[in-house]
């Protein structure tokens, strides 16, 4: 169960940043057109975008783990003590 809402949420931070690469290409090929002082001082823009989306898609599905894993040995902890 968990490996399947992992996946899912793999899929879904993958398709994210899918849509995210295709928008920040499509604005790099209009700022190409506008004019080459523009250019030199926004080059490193989609970059950042780029990191910012990926480190946020990675820290979002650590934090989601961690707390089904916190969950999971919380309700183990829950089971161990009815069965004592």
């Amino acid at each position: 169960m968990l490996k399947k809402q992992l996946n899912k949420i793999t899929s879904l931070s993958w398709f994210i940043i899918g849509i995210f690469t295709i928008v920040i290409s499509e604005n790099k090929l209009y700022a190409q057109s506008i004019e080459e002082d523009t250019k030199e001082s926004s080059g490193m823009i989609p970059l950042f975008w780029i990191i910012i989306i990926v480190g946020g898609c990675i820290a979002l599905t650590l934090s989601y783990v961690s707390w089904r894993k916190y969950k999971g040995e919380k309700n183990k902890q829950k089971q161990d003590q009815i069965v004592d």
